[in-house]
């Protein structure tokens, strides 16, 4: 086991490799994107990146303290489902309600890596393969729909 420390200084090596690696990748629009912090630039709308000891999950989380709010958003989604799953090449697993680590209702829309463990060096490179495209391949699905969604919300 590892002491708190190494488990921090683990975490940190972990997402600086992962944001070099990312980095070399340019949003749909040409333009450089802080991959580890996705702008969808929609206050009720995350990217969460996710890793330990024994998934990676990528997931767009809707969250908003109003429900009715959040499953204005979710009803969004589910209409550019078949869009979203065409571009994502794999389909994901949708969670009208879910709990973030705080306990709070969400919904998710995520896609997970089994058996892989950040605390082991040999699983980083399959975790950032597993990322990586994902980012991609949802950046290329907002940047066509962010209108659509953050029009939503004005």
């Amino acid at each position: 086991m590892f002491s708190k420390e190494e488990r921090k200084a683990l975490n940190a090596a972990f997402w600086t490799r992962f944001k070099e690696k990312a980095g070399v990748n340019k949003g749909a629009n040409g333009k450089r994107i802080n991959w580890v912090n996705y702008p969808t630039r929609v206050k009720q709308i995350y990217i969460r990146l996710h890793a330990d000891t024994k998934i990676a999950r990528f997931s767009i989380d809707l969250q908003d303290k109003d429900e009715g709010v959040r499953m204005l958003v979710w009803e969004q989604f589910e209409e550019l489902k078949k869009v979203l799953e065409e571009e994502m090449i794999v389909p994901g697993v949708w969670e009208e309600l879910a709990y973030n680590a705080a306990g709070q209702p969400i919904s998710r829309i995520s896609w997970t890596l089994d058996q892989v463990n950040i605390y082991k060096k040999e699983d980083h490179q399959k975790i950032y393969d597993f990322f990586i495209p994902l980012l991609v391949r949802f950046d290329r699905f907002y940047s066509t729909y962010d209108d659509i969604l953050i029009g939503l919300l004005k």
